[in-house]
């Protein structure tokens, strides 16, 4: 008979819907019988070969809910809801994961597919991030996206967060990876953020639509975020965190780490610098990671892209501080003369603003001629 992709596709479906059945049954049953229609259409004694008795009847009793024509119909229903379903026989599954140990058996989609031929870094960190991280992750996610290279990350509060948003505002594309369902938004707060990737990038998830997240479901999506990468980019985490479980997750497919170093005396800076002793590359510019990395940036996207127009995605371009010399501080001291080789402004005006920030409670004076940007919250 000749091969249905289609229908593979939801027979492969109607296994992830089985209720007990994980990766690893999933797998392996495939791998015995040819192909999921054929694992449908064994016996029941035939899958007691292959899986315990309760695994067995827990396939038994999902045939006979999802009798065949009901299994195809319920994958075109998937389709019309927006989802998109690959499983990793079908020819657009990702190959990165293909490659990585323990690679999901199946990909749900809304939007687009990373593209197989553009680079992609996976830039993570803190949820409860500094002020400091929010501008490194700011910088780095403009920096990739000027370059042609995806971001990818898990829309998580913080970190992820922002550097997705700069991706998408700066011209470049973006993809999250839930640790819940792909039509199930987490965390709320990140609403606009989700609906723009469905839009401009795309939203993956190994777990069935609807299914709500759960502290045990993040470690394991975190092996796809590193996986769709070629360089895993964390710019803050505590010392234990589950931004460094990603980091080992990485390190296990071969994939390439990086830190943004801080402050000693940072909280949220010493998983980074932990990494660092243990041999992480140090991100001193995304030039220099790249050339390290051997990934090669889009030749056709060096010049600076135009910014595009993201709704409801807080602060854009046109909205963000005090334009001038705010924009060449940062939250470690500057002087005013480094200011003025930086902006090609003159000492009066760098004076006069600096001036107007530090009473605006934005800046703070460190010492006599030395400037930083101020943390939120700080007096």
């Amino acid at each position: 008979m000749e091969y249905n992709l289609e229908q593979e596709q939801a027979y492969a479906y109607w296994m992830e819907n089985v209720y007990g059945l994980g990766r690893k049954s999933r797998w392996e049953l495939t791998e015995a019988a040819g192909s999921p229609k054929a694992v449908y259409e064994m016996a029941v004694e035939e899958w007691q070969a292959f899986l315990p008795e309760k695994k067995a009847e827990a396939l038994k009793k999902a045939k006979e809910e999802w009798e065949a024509g009901t299994v195809e119909e319920r994958y075109r229903q998937l389709g019309k809801a927006g989802i998109r379903y690959l499983s990793n026989l079908h020819p657009d599954y990702p190959q990165r994961l293909r490659k990585i140990p323990d690679p999901p058996f199946g990909i749900f989609l809304r939007g687009q597919l990373p593209s197989e031929q553009e680079p992609a870094v996976a830039v993570i960190g803190a949820r409860e991030c500094s002020e400091y991280g929010r501008s490194m992750a700011g910088k780095v996610a403009e920096a990739l996206a000027e370059k042609g290279i995806s971001v990818i990350s898990g829309m998580a509060r913080g970190i992820d967060g922002i550097s997705q948003w700069t991706a998408l505002r700066a011209g470049g594309n973006s993809y999250a990876v839930l640790g819940s369902g792909v039509d199930v938004c987490y965390p709320e707060e990140n609403r606009n953020l989700y609906e723009a990737l469905k839009s401009k990038g795309g939203i993956l998830s190994e777990y069935l639509p609807g299914t709500q997240p759960k502290p045990g479901f993040f470690p394991m999506r975190n092996r796809i975020i590193s996986g769709l990468s070629d360089v895993v980019l964390i710019v803050e985490a505590r010392e234990k965190s589950g931004t460094l479980i990603t980091a080992d997750m990485a390190l296990e497919q071969s994939r390439e780490v990086y830190v943004v170093p801080g402050r000693l005396t940072d909280p949220l800076s010493r998983g980074c610098n932990r990494l660092i002793k243990q041999g992480a590359g140090i991100l001193i510019s995304i030039e220099e990671m790249l050339e390290e990395t051997g990934m090669v940036p889009d030749s056709g996207r060096k010049q600076k892209p135009g910014r595009q127009s993201v709704e409801g995605g807080g602060q854009t371009a046109g909205q963000a501080e005090k334009a001038g010399i705010f924009h060449y501080l940062d939250y470690y001291p500057k002087s005013t003369e480094q200011l003025r080789e930086e902006s090609g402004m003159g000492y009066r005006e760098i004076i006069c603003e600096l001036t107007e920030l530090c009473m605006e409670n934005k800046v703070k004076q460190i010492s006599p001629g030395q400037y930083a940007k101020k943390e939120r919250g700080e007096n």
